[in-house]
């Protein structure tokens, strides 16, 4: 460990010196405690298509791409070009806007169930508006959410997202993914009391786990035979891995959906939107929803037209394809170097976890069983030895991205091979 991490100490001095004037600027030196890592961060310079360059002239292919935001690389020129053209006449006004009429289109295009929508800057607003119109809706208190599930910062949802999992705090309960018959159970002692049930169909901080059928189909029965709304947070699944939402791939449909990462084109966005009856609660100026000084943002507004107009025609088999064979390769290479580890992940998206536990004990398709028995050391040290071999990556992997070329990939491949080994042999 001692070793690996004096190489990355060396090669990013430059950006050690700099983070450490940070640390006296922000709580850890950052703003968001995910950037932090073991020994430092190192500080990005540029980024463009699937790569990143830091202050200390290293360039990286990137897995992590903006939080899994820039599906279509790193300042798309088109996306770029839009940006500056509408800088010019727009930028924030806080009045109603033609573009935003414009984006909305395409999404509702993409996606009829949403059919009234709104715009915010963030998915922590969009999940925090998006439940709080289940609870006056149903006049009811109490949201469902998963174990491990992330929804953003906001004070209802940021309740169980880290192991040990209590169960119950302040009007919202969660509940095991993926594990049908303990979740039911659960959601049976609150029988008529439950507003929402929020899941993300594909979870990203919670495992890269995609919902299962049965799963999902046993909560929406619940759900309606109790009145209480299903809601998709599809921030990171949105348009991720097909044109539109993932209900379809799932055959469920939601009753309310938030969104955002990349239907912002890279910039600040958020948005919850769904059924109209439930939406429509709005008018009648009985609940506070807001949205934010800068929702509806021209420049945004520009960057998610002009992101999903070039979303429409893209090969989202290719890009789901390449996310499989990258498993695959990573699962050979935990058969041949023997870590306690297993790869997870759907489509575009990858998830490699550590676990200090037995390998009978953890179900790779249920979180809860996994999640209290992660590595975070040898999680760092697998992070380091892939930014050595030119790799960043995020829960040990990431997703891709349309601009992540061949020598990109070949390039992760043989990074998750030789880093692996790194660690073994550390």
């Amino acid at each position: 460990m001692e070793h690996l991490m004096e190489i990355y100490k060396q090669k990013f001095s430059k950006s050690e010196a700099l983070f450490q004037k940070y640390k006296n600027l922000f709580p850890l030196g950052i703003s968001h405690d995910i950037r932090s890592f073991e020994p430092f961060p190192f500080v990005v310079e540029k980024s463009e298509k699937g790569r990143i360059y830091t202050i200390d002239g290293i360039r990286l292919v990137d897995l992590w791409m903006g939080h899994y935001t820039n599906i279509l690389g790193h300042c798309n020129p088109q996306i770029v070009d839009q940006v500056a053209k509408i800088s010019r006449k727009l930028t924030q006004i806080g009045i109603v806007n033609r573009l935003q009429g414009e984006l909305a289109e395409i999404i509702k295009e993409a996606v009829p169930e949403m059919e009234l929508i709104r715009f915010t800057t963030s998915g922590t607003e969009a999940t925090m508006y998006a439940t709080r119109l289940a609870k006056k809706f149903t006049n009811r208190d109490i949201i469902a959410k998963i174990e491990g599930g992330w929804h953003g910062g906001n004070s209802d949802l940021s309740f169980d997202v880290k192991p040990p999992y209590t169960g119950i705090k302040n009007g919202v309960i969660s509940i095991p993914y993926n594990n049908t018959e303990k979740s039911l159970e659960i959601l049976e002692k609150f029988r008529n009391k439950i507003a929402g049930i929020i899941l993300e169909p594909v979870m990203g901080a919670g495992g890269g786990v995609k919902v299962e059928e049965r799963f999902l189909k046993s909560i929406k029965e619940y759900c309606n035979q109790t009145d209480s709304l299903l809601i998709f947070d599809e921030t990171i699944t949105g348009f991720r891995f097909r044109y539109g939402s993932i209900y379809p791939i799932l055959g469920v449909k939601p009753d309310l959906f938030t969104m955002g990462k990349i239907i912002g084109g890279g910039f600040a966005i958020g948005l919850y939107g769904g059924r109209k009856d439930v939406l429509s609660l709005i008018e009648k100026k009985e609940i506070i929803t807001g949205g934010g000084t800068f929702s509806e943002h021209p420049v945004t507004m520009a960057a998610g037209i002009t992101t999903l107009t070039l979303l429409k025609n893209a090969d989202y088999d290719k890009l789901n394809d390449t996310g499989d064979l990258i498993r695959k390769e990573v699962s050979k290479f935990i058969e041949k170097y023997k870590p306690k580890a297993f790869v997870s992940g759907y489509g575009s998206m990858i998830a490699l976890h550590f676990y200090n536990c037995s390998k009978n004990d953890i179900d790779p398709k249920q979180p809860s069983t996994f999640l209290p028995f992660s590595d975070p050391k040898k999680e760092n040290l697998f992070k380091i030895a892939m930014i050595l071999n030119g790799v960043y990556t995020m829960h040990s992997g990431g997703a891709l991205s349309f601009a992540h070329n061949k020598k990109d990939i070949d390039i992760i491949i043989n990074g998750y091979k030789k880093s692996f080994k790194a660690i073994r042999d550390e």
